[in-house]
Formats: structure tokens, C-alpha cells, sequence
């Protein structure tokens, strides 16, 4: 089932030029046309080698699109994240490589997220002993969103690996999108067994590799760089004070009551921000209070339903009155019953 798209926020999220620049360099080393794959995307003019400058994120999912025909390669979004070195992101970088070990790297990652991708989000949760590490793209779905979540796994799983000095076996690999290409070749490169066309995207790691200790660890390096990141954020327009997205925190505060529901004054006042305010510029975010709430509830639900909950316990905790309310909702989700998920799931790799 596709993803209904919210609606677009005012201002169009931005993503760091120089991936832009690096991802067309890889191209060009391929034997593509740079300039007219720039050109095609609308980025031939922009100052790529900026390391400051920013470039709509849309264009940047056009360049994926284009570079993917031009080099032929399915498995495009898995080539260039090998390229991947932490450096490349500057003093969000080295912010990770000071960390005192993989989650917490990962934590700061992500806190400052909208640095290098505004529009996308990027989520760590710790239920049952495993760390669930999601990635939602931006807008309605396009063959970009593919290649970018794939970059996203292989970051995480082998790029991470690489930097806490071993290999990270995950106990699960989802991705929203169908496979192009060969499918195994993709687990191969990854490490492990792919699901695809699940109803979220992400990975379900054990844990305990978040805390393995990083080579280069430094908290009073981490703690200079951490401020110089923060001011960075703070500096980007439209950002929240603390610099994350008011989305990103609405998500947190409903996971945190999902018995309750989302009642908007108390979420308001949670926020010290009028009950119209966070209406507002949860709508120039291009979401509103009941879709992050679907959001939450659905990928708590399938979880709590792989897991082999019962399909009443699982409305009941999920703020449900009746499970036929929770049917319904999951239905308009995922395209199928909480049954036939669950099914899927106990035929699928172990979790």
C-alpha cells in the first residue's frame, strides 16, 4: 500500500550540496556526463563544493533517478554509501567518531539529522532488547525513496560496523519499497537477509552492539563539537530552538502516551505552545497531530504483532477502544489484516 504524502510544507526541505557533488562525481567516475546529469536535475549552477551551501532535496532525488538510468546500476544507493567516510560530514562527522560508542553516535546522528536531510527522519527505539533504527523518505513515493533507504541500511549496518571494528548482524532488514535488482545480491552486500515491501523501513538491531566503544572516543572533543553542530542547526531556517523538527518531538511525546491518545492541549502545553500554534507549524512541517499519530501507532503495531502479541492487547495498548477500530486503521495502513501480517511475519527471517 503506498503512503498517502502530507502536505508540503512551505518552505521545501533541503539536503547538503555536497552529497549532491559527491553522488555526481561517483556517476562521472562511472563514465556518466556530470554536467548533464546536473543539468537534468536542476543542479548545474549550484555550489556543490560549498561546504555551507544546501540544495532542495527534491532535486536531489532527481539526481538518484538519473544517475541510476545513466550508470545502469540497480544497486546504486549501496555503491555510493561504500563511499561513505564519517569526515564527509564535517563536524557532524567527527561528532559521531568522538562518541563513546555506536549509540550514542548514532543518537547525536540523529538528533542533528536535518543537518545533512531536512525533509527526511531518521528514528532509534529500544523495545525488547533490540534497537529498532527507522527511515522515512520525503514526499509521495518515487524510485529515489529506494536507493536512499538502501544508502541508509548500508550506512548503518556496514559503515557502522566498520567503525565500532566489527561486522553489526542485524535481526531484521525491512525496506517499504520492491526490490530492483537482484535481491540477493542486495542481502549479500548488507549482510543479511531483506525483507521488502514490509510496511515500514528499518532495522531491527541487537542492542548490545549499540554499546560497543569507538576507537577514537573523546566526550570533551564531543562536548565542542556537539555546540558547534547545535549552532549549525540552529542556524537552519525554520528550526526549532532546540534544533529538532517540532514533528520529531510531537513523535516522541505520543510514544510516550499512546494509551491516551493524542489530546491536543495536553501535547500543547507539553510543548508550552498554544493548542493553534502547534497546529500550525506541525502544518508548515507538512504533517498534522492525528498523522504522527497514525505513524507511531503503526510501526509500535507491528512490532508489538511480530512479536505475538494478542491482536486485543495490541489495540489496547495502542489507545483503541475496540479491535475492530484497530482492524480498521491497520487495513488503511499496510493493505491487510493485523492476521495476515502477523502470518507474513512468523514466515519471514527471525526477528
Amino acid at each position: 500500500m503506498r503512503r498517502q504524502p502530507s502536505r508540503a510544507p512551505e518552505r521545501a526541505p533541503t539536503i547538503w550540496a555536497r552529497l549532491a557533488g559527491q553522488l555526481a562525481d561517483h556517476a562521472a567516475q562511472r563514465g556518466a556526463d556530470r554536467a548533464a546529469l546536473l543539468d537534468a536535475a536542476g543542479l548545474l549552477a549550484a555550489p556543490l563544493d560549498d561546504p555551507d551551501a544546501r540544495v532542495p532535496l527534491e532535486a536531489f532525488y532527481a539526481l538518484v533517478e538519473r544517475v541510476v538510468a545513466a550508470v545502469a546500476d540497480p544497486h546504486l544507493g549501496l555503491d555510493f554509501a561504500a563511499r561513505f567516510q564519517p569526515e564527509q560530514l564535517d563536524a557532524l562527522g567527527f561528532l559521531a567518531m568522538s562518541s563513546p560508542n555506536l549509540g550514542e553516535a548514532l543518537r547525536r546522528m540523529l538528533r542533528y539529522q536535518q543537518l545533512w536531510s531536512e525533509g527526511e527522519r531518521y528514528t532509534l527505539e529500544i523495545r525488547g532488547g533490540r534497537a529498532h533504527v527507522g527511515f522515512t523518505p520525503f514526499g509521495p513515493d518515487r524510485p529515489a525513496h529506494g536507493q536512499v533507504a538502501e544508502m541508509f541500511a548500508f550506512d548503518v549496518l556496514v559503515n557502522g560496523g566498520r567503525m565500532s571494528g566489527a561486522p553489526i548482524q542485524p535481526a531484521a532488514v525491512r525496506f517499504r519499497h520492491a526490490p530492483a535488482g537482484d535481491p540477493d545480491e542486495k542481502a549479500r552486500r548488507l549482510g543479511a537477509p531483506v525483507r521488502f515491501e514490509a510496511p515500514e523501513t528499518e532495522l531491527v538491531l541487537p542492542a548490545e552492539a549499540l554499546g560497543r566503544p569507538l576507537p577514537h572516543a573523546n566526550e570533551a572533543l564531543a562536548a565542542f563539537l556537539e555546540r558547534q553542530v547545535g549552532a549549525l542547526a540552529a542556524r537552519l531556517p525554520g528550526a526549532a530552538p532546540s534544533g529538532q523538527a517540532l514533528a520529531d518531538r510531537v513523535r516522541a511525546l505520543l510514544a510516550e502516551r499512546l494509551r491516551e491518545g493524542a489530546d491536543l492541549g495536553a501535547l500543547a502545553a507539553r510543548l508550552r505552545m498554544s493548542p493553534r500554534t502547534l497546529q500550525r507549524r506541525l502544518g508548515d512541517e507538512g504533517t498534522s497531530l492525528q498523522a504522527l499519530l497514525d505513524e507511531v501507532r503503526r510501526g509500535r503495531a507491528a512490532a508489538l504483532l511480530g512479536a505475538g502479541m494478542a491482536i486485543g492487547e495490541v489495540a489496547y495498548l495502542l489507545g483503541y477502544s475496540e479491535p475492530s477500530a484497530f482492524h480498521r486503521a491497520f487495513r488503511r495502513w499496510t493493505g491487510e489484516t493485523p492476521e495476515a501480517f502477523r502470518a507474513r511475519e512468523r514466515g519471514a527471517a527471525p526477528r
